[in-house]
């Protein structure tokens, strides 16, 4: 690069400009007054037809002044700022100011500095000013700066409801964001939570607006219990907002019916959509290996290969991380807890588990992981309970089990663990259910399931409970059966068209979908509504005693695009 005097000419340029700007500052030399509004602004008519055309076409050599009309709303500090811009070609803004600049700069055609000033407001939206923002690009049909404050709105929705610029949300504002497929929520509860907040604000006057709403809410994707404890309590002067919700209850009580209740939008947001992963297992050559399944084309995929040496580990997935804890390491049971980043695929230690454990399980619930029972060297099978809280990174013993199970099977429905079935520490097998109230700290018994199983699949959907496959002790088992919460009974069902155990399943799509088993690579899809099992394209590998879990599709990079 060519050098002046030892300075590159960039430098300099910046040097002599300097230098300008300060002699404009003294008023020295400045052979032009600007005059916007009641202000005059003696400037170098040098710097305002070299910045701007507008000028240029309206100064001539004998000029002394050049008046701009219409411009009284146009602060003095903008034009400040706007004198200094020409001279340096940045300045310091603040969200109002930078506004004001756009409008004065629009009207002398300063594009350069109207671009700088939409790049400041692209660069300082968050969540408290993004409304103000977005009304201001959309008035002035700057379509990328509106496209891009939407596109921020959704992806940063849990942040924005907690702010107070959301409860000035405009109802056709909110209609709009609450409709959007790409609303970035990992479950429908979330979706609904922005818009109890904002009713909540001002229930008397918004209380009418709930029948346009709640419409955009995709209602059957609600658990029961949550539409009993946080919907209801919102719809209670709104007749046509309590017919959507018993519509939404009748979808979970009788599947067979769905197809009558179209209007109820029961689709899956785009973040909400959920990919099937398969990990773990009682096998060293894949116990590690994340493989995930694609709907759209039926197959299956390696996501990666976390590659902890550990078999019969049980896995979470929770805020896009997945949990592994206990298991099986050099034949001895372990406590160890891993987690997992989805995204980064970086993987860090957590606190271990009080107790070793293998051949037990765990579920979440409110951000918090509970393991239950299993079986260890030491103690057989375990009767035990523990809890996880991931903000302090600590386990805490729970209330123990009526009965100590391994190789038993859980589910939730609302705040309440199902444990299902399994052996005891006399090696019976168990047909026994109890239930765990995690608010309380409480363990009660259950009915009965008919027939005893361990190495099960147990599912909840709606308001049941499916107990699918498993051994008896004899032999591996074919048969299904379901609990009604509502009659507290057990039904058989249509059994499976081979007998399973060491399989999963786990409900997708308003589908149960069950997988692998000791010797078997089937995979089958079973209907509630027509109560029937089909056959869908096998796995490529055994895999038995395994965890099936659901991820956000959008995790997976390859996925994403899909």
């Amino acid at each position: 690069m060519s050098k002046f005097n030892g300075e590159v000419p960039e430098q300099r340029a910046k040097l002599i400009l300097g230098r300008m700007f300060d002699i404009y500052e003294q008023s020295l030399l400045c052979n032009i007054d600007l005059v916007v509004g009641n202000n005059r602004f003696p400037v170098h008519k040098l710097i305002l037809v070299t910045n701007s055309d507008f000028f240029l076409s309206r100064i001539n050599d004998t000029s002394s002044e050049i008046i701009l009309e219409d411009s009284d709303e146009i602060l003095a500090e903008s034009v400040k700022k706007t004198i200094k811009f020409f001279y340096f070609g940045e300045i310091d803004l603040q969200l109002h100011l930078a506004v004001n600049i756009i409008k004065f700069s629009k009207m002398i055609e300063a594009r350069e500095l109207e671009e700088y000033c939409l790049a400041y407001l692209e660069k300082i939206r968050d969540n408290k000013n993004y409304i103000f923002i977005e009304d201001f690009a959309k008035q002035y049909a700057y379509l990328q700066l509106l496209g891009q404050t939407k596109a921020y709105i959704l992806d940063n929705y849990l942040q924005i409801i907690q702010e107070d610029e959301f409860l000035n949300m405009s109802c056709e504002r909110l209609g709009e964001l609450l409709q959007s497929e790409d609303l970035n929520v990992a479950r429908e509860e979330q979706a609904f939570q922005g818009l109890k907040i904002w009713v909540q604000k001002n229930y008397e006057s918004r209380k009418n607006h709930l029948d346009t709403l709640l419409k955009y809410i995709r209602l059957p994707l609600l658990p029961v219990q949550f539409i009993l404890d946080e919907v209801k309590p919102l719809c209670y002067d709104s007749l046509r907002c309590c017919q959507m919700l018993l519509d939404t209850i009748e979808y979970h009580h009788n599947p067979e019916k769905r197809s009558r209740l179209s209007s109820l939008n029961a689709k899956p947001r785009k973040c909400c959509k959920q990919t099937i992963l398969i990990i773990g297992g009682e096998h060293d050559r894949n116990s590690g290996k994340i493989e995930f399944y694609n709907a759209d084309n039926d197959k299956w995929s390696t996501y990666y290969d976390i590659n902890n040496k550990i078999t019969l580990f049980e896995a979470v997935v929770m805020n896009n991380k997945l949990i592994t804890m206990g298991g099986l390491f050099d034949n001895k049971s372990t406590n160890k807890v891993s987690c997992f980043d989805l995204v980064t695929k970086e993987t860090t230690q957590l606190q271990s588990m009080q107790k070793e454990r293998r051949y037990f399980a765990a579920t979440v619930i409110d951000d918090q992981i509970f393991v239950i029972g299993g079986r260890n060297e030491r103690n057989g099978a375990m009767d035990s309970v523990e809890r996880y809280d991931l903000v302090t990174n600590t386990w805490t013993n729970m209330a123990h089990m009526l009965t100590p199970r391994c190789g038993h099977g859980i589910t939730v429905i609302g705040k309440e663990i199902y444990a299902i079935g399994g052996c005891d520490n006399s090696n019976n097998k168990l047909n026994t259910m109890e239930i765990y109230n995690t608010q309380q700290d409480v363990w009660r018994a259950a009915p009965k399931m008919n027939e005893k199983r361990y190495y099960f699949a147990a599912v909840a959907m709606g308001n049941h409970i499916y107990a699918i496959g498993g051994h008896c002790g004899l032999s591996s088992l074919k048969s299904v059966e379901r609990f009604d919460i509502k009659s507290q009974t057990w039904t058989s069902l249509a059994s499976l068209p081979e007998p399973k155990f060491g399989h999963q399943a786990i409900a997708f799509n308003d589908k149960i979908i069950c997988i692998g088993g000791h010797i078997s690579k089937s995979v089958l899809e079973f209907d509630p509504g027509t109560k029937k099992w089909t056959d869908l394209r096998s796995i490529s590998e055994l895999h038995s005693c395994f965890n099936l879990l659901l991820a956000p599709k959008y995790l997976c990079k390859k996925y994403r695009n899909m």
